[in-house]
């Protein structure tokens, strides 16, 4: 069972804007024209996206709070994140997040044992040059680290992931999110955030992105029903 305190599992607000600076795409496939080739630009950001799945972020805690029955609880545990899946057909692009908390602890005096939640969110949206060209990155602790839990990390003080945020006007994004198996949402959204390993693979993914949709993806496309 998800730990009690709803505040937790909502994405905490105060991000710290990054500056991202575009990568250049040395290499990349052109037509005759000079323009980027469309389907060389899709296999390289598919490429780029396949090496980001295998790594995901780690960060490793301690956190001590009291909980909604008021007993004193203190846990010790790793939160990941990772891009699991991240499809296009044309212009149509589909991403899967997974988010997984691994703990145990002690509540009140009673031990926890091992425990995991897990959240896995899928996000469709029709990709254009605009909304390409809005890519950013964020630092922002994950959900399960809110400021409320008092949380202390190991290798990032900060407790942050690297989030690659992709944002699209009048909610024609739609998310689905399911908690330890479980469909719990299902809506539009604005934005939606991907965890990356690094601030570069997330630059590489932005520029990968950028290329794609300026060759593919130029002129906006009818909403996702």
């Amino acid at each position: 069972m998800l730990r009690s305190n709803a505040s937790l599992r909502q994405i905490v607000v105060c991000f710290v804007l990054l500056s991202v600076s575009t990568l250049p795409l040395h290499g990349q496939d052109r037509n005759a024209n000079g323009n980027v080739d469309a389907a060389a630009a899709q296999r390289d950001l598919l490429l780029a996206a396949e090496a980001e799945a295998r790594k995901g972020a780690y960060v490793f805690y301690a956190q001590h709070y009291i909980d909604k029955e008021n007993q004193k609880a203190f846990y010790r545990g790793s939160v990941y994140g990772a891009l699991k899946t991240f499809k296009l057909d044309g212009c149509s692009l589909k991403v899967d997040v997974v988010i997984v908390d691994r703990f145990s602890g002690v509540v009140g005096k009673k031990l926890t044992g091992d425990q995991a939640d897990s959240q896995q969110y899928t996000f469709s949206l029709n990709l254009t040059s605009d909304i390409a060209g809005a890519l950013a990155l964020i630092e922002a602790r994950p959900a399960q680290l809110g400021r409320a839990t008092n949380s202390v990390c190991t290798e990032k003080p900060s407790c942050a992931f690297t989030w690659l945020v992709i944002q699209a006007s009048g909610s024609s994004i739609k998310e689905s999110r399911i908690t330890n198996e479980f469909v719990d949402f299902e809506g539009r959204a604005d934005r939606f955030l991907i965890p990356v390993s690094s601030p570069e693979a997330g630059g590489q993914l932005i520029g990968q992105m950028q290329a794609f949709a300026n060759a593919q993806c130029r002129f906006p496309s009818t909403p996702m029903n």
